[in-house]
């Protein structure tokens, strides 16, 4: 029952994005699906507002699924070929027979911090606390677990974990007191902070790269569709290079105030530290070897082979749909 009532709310997803999407009718349209709206997703903001798609020859219609198992879900069943999710939920899909591959990377280091109720002052303190989560086994629970052990030298069996959702739900659950210590990216770290709650540490500083999201697509959809898959990773990796662009600076934070109704102050901070620093967003959309091999680390780590080694990351990555798109681009 529950998987009729998903694939209703997705076919009327898809129904209003198409007819949003009518007036460019002329065009191939792509459909892709992520869990929700967040800066970490600003190139796509970009390339959808500055009509890098377009450019291309495609029109994306952007969907959103809340939660991570749902999005996974769309792109599995073919509902919405493409997605933009956590790379852990497609590798356990993949090694239970599903048919898709990661066709790009979108976030190759890891912007969340783990943020407390104002209470809570040291790593000490999470002992017997709620973490609110997304998932109580997927990839950045399992980077938490990381995150705890190296910092504070505390297991699972010291907290409790509860499913609330992405950082927009997990930002409401710690501000509603059903959990004590969450983990989130901008720009809802950053308010948190503005309102007292406690930063406890980040998430790179103990796990360094990481490869945090990918973009997928069904296997079905990449036989049939392979040259507008091009397409999008050439519309991304441009929108990509636009953004990192200090000349586009304003254009970039009209683009973030527009898309999540936030405040200059906001968009500058984001900027600041996305764009200007900490740089997560690959500019070709390439996965990185290092990043994802430490995904597969940590899924070894917390017993997902058995205790026999994680098996290659090519087994579950296209890299031809990357290189393919560089080269129609010219780039190197």
């Amino acid at each position: 029952m529950r998987h009729h009532q998903f694939i209703l709310c997705a076919l009327l997803a898809l129904a209003l994005a198409h007819a949003c999407y009518a007036g460019e009718a002329n065009l191939p349209i792509v459909r892709f699906v992520q869990s929700g709206r967040t800066a970490s997703s600003w190139p796509l903001f970009v390339a959808e507002e500055k009509k890098f798609f377009q450019k291309n020859g495609i029109y994306v219609e952007e969907i959103i699924i809340n939660g991570g198992p749902n999005t996974t879900r769309a792109v599995l069943s073919n509902t919405i070929p493409i997605g933009r999710i956590n790379p852990d939920y497609i590798i356990e899909a993949i090694e239970k027979g599903a048919k898709v591959k990661i066709i790009s990377g979108a976030l190759e280091k890891i912007p969340y911090d783990v943020v407390a109720r104002p209470e809570i002052k040291t790593g000490n303190d999470v002992k017997g606390k709620t973490i609110g989560v997304d998932s109580l086994t997927g990839g950045t629970t399992l980077m938490l677990a990381e995150v705890f052990e190296k910092a504070y030298k505390i297991s699972p069996k010291d907290y409790k974990l509860l499913v609330v959702g992405t950082s927009p739900q997990r930002y409401a659950a710690l501000k509603g007191g059903s959990v004590q210590v969450t983990f989130m990216g901008p720009p809802f770290n950053l308010r948190a902070r503005q309102e007292g709650f406690t930063k406890l540490t980040t998430f790179h500083e103990h796990l360094g790269p990481i490869q945090f999201v990918v973009q997928f697509a069904n296997d079905d959809y990449l036989k049939s569709n392979r040259a507008d898959v091009i397409k999008f990773i050439k519309g991304m990796a441009e929108a990509t290079k636009w953004l990192y662009d200090p000349k586009n600076k304003e254009e970039a934070l009209a683009v973030y105030n527009k898309v999540l109704k936030s405040t200059r102050e906001a968009a500058e901070a984001d900027y600041r530290y996305l764009i200007e620093e900490f740089k997560p967003f690959p500019i070709d959309g390439a996965i990185s070897k290092q990043s994802i091999e430490k995904t597969f680390d940590l899924r070894e780590k917390a017993g997902k082979y058995e205790g026999k080694k994680a098996p290659p990351y090519t087994n579950y990555v296209d890299a031809s749909l990357v290189e393919e798109a560089k080269k129609q681009l010219g780039w190197k």
